[in-house]
């Protein structure tokens, strides 16, 4: 059976479709999203029984005021009065996952051992497209265990360039020779 979170995100992602505007959809719910996590006492107001829907609905209309779509901000209502908002990161996890197999998105990780600038994200993220041969977003995770150096990881795809792994490597073959 089809979870809640699972139904809401296919019901928008098919909006999405229709609309021809996958992108759009992706990036208006991550900046919601961005938003929400940023600012956790949005999501407290909207989750409120104490406040009115009309006084939520005027809030939603504001946070979506940006978006080209106002099917963004009825589904934003909805899940709202359906007292779902407690479920939104679910549910945006969930859109993405389905708007990035429509868009032939693969979403990676990239470790590193500090946060790394957008122009060097964007040049890991064009070489891992290219060798892939189709498009990827990559999350930069802190890792201090590396040492240096950065790690990729996309679906089964790791590419390991951290001094960790060039010293285990080197150990190992050290090893090998020794036993040789």
């Amino acid at each position: 059976m089809e979870s809640i979170v699972s139904k809401y995100a296919s019901a928008i992602v098919s909006i999405a479709k229709d609309e021809k505007k996958c992108l759009e959809f992706k990036k208006a719910f991550n900046d919601l999203l961005s938003l929400f996590l940023e600012q956790p006492e949005i999501s407290r107001y909207l989750e409120s029984y104490f406040v009115s829907d009309d006084d939520k609905f005027s809030l939603i209309d504001k946070l979506c005021s940006s978006f080209k779509s106002e099917n963004i901000t009825n589904f934003m209502k909805l899940i709202t009065k359906k007292h779902l908002i407690y479920k939104f990161k679910d549910i945006v996890k969930e859109i993405t996952k389905q708007l990035n197999e429509e868009l032939s998105i693969d979403e990676g990780f990239l470790y590193s051992t500090e946060p790394l600038s957008k122009p060097q994200m964007d040049k890991i993220q064009s070489a891992i497209s290219k060798k892939l041969g189709h498009k990827v977003e990559l999350k930069n995770v802190i890792d201090s265990r590396l040492i240096g150096g950065v790690r990729v990881v996309v679906h089964d795809h790791v590419y390991d360039g951290s001094i960790k792994f060039k010293l285990e490597t080197l150990k190992n073959n050290l090893k090998e020779r020794r036993t040789n």
